[in-house]
C-alpha cells in the first residue's frame, strides 16, 4: 500500500512537472489530505487537531507547497528566492519538502513528507499570545 501511494506521489509530482515545463502554465496541484495535530513550543500547549490538505505544485526548478487548513495550520513554503524570502529544497529520495527563511526577521517556516510513511512534519514560527513562538505539528496523510 505504501508502494502504491509512493508511487502516485512521485508520479504526480512528475507530471506537475512535465506540465508546468511543456506548457509554461501553472499546472493543478497534487493534492495530499492530512489528520494533524499541533502543539506550541513556549508552554508545549496543544492545540486542536485538524484536517488539513497539502497542495504541491513543481513550477520550473521550484516546488511550492500550500497547506490549506484551520488558521494556526495554514501554510505557505517553497523553494523560490526573492527579496523578502529565501527558499531551500529539502528534497531526497526518503522526503521531500521545503524551508522559507523571511530575511527581515529570521522566521522560519518548513514542511517535510516522508516518501514511505506518507507522514507530514511542520514547523513555523508565529506570533501567539504576544510572543514569538514555534507551531508544530505532525500527522499521517494520503492521496486526496
Amino acid at each position: 500500500m505504501q508502494d502504491l501511494q509512493l508511487h502516485t506521489i512521485c508520479r504526480g509530482l512528475a507530471a506537475l512537472a512535465l506540465a508546468a515545463t511543456a506548457t509554461g502554465t501553472l499546472a493543478d496541484p497534487f493534492k495530499l489530505q492530512c489528520e494533524v495535530e499541533g502543539r506550541l513550543s513556549e508552554n508545549t500547549t496543544r492545540v486542536s487537531p485538524a484536517r488539513v490538505v497539502v497542495e504541491i505544485q513543481a513550477i520550473g526548478r521550484h516546488l511550492y507547497f500550500n497547506v490549506v487548513g484551520p488558521p494556526m495550520y495554514a501554510l505557505r513554503v517553497s523553494t523560490l528566492e526573492t527579496e523578502e524570502f529565501k527558499g531551500e529544497n529539502l528534497t531526497s529520495a526518503a522526503q521531500m519538502g521545503a524551508r522559507r527563511v523571511e530575511r527581515r526577521t529570521q522566521a522560519e517556516a518548513q514542511l517535510l513528507i516522508e516518501r514511505t510513511t506518507m507522514e507530514l512534519s511542520v514547523h513555523a514560527d508565529v506570533q501567539h499570545a504576544g510572543k514569538a513562538q514555534r507551531f508544530s505539528y505532525t500527522g499521517k496523510c494520503r492521496p486526496q
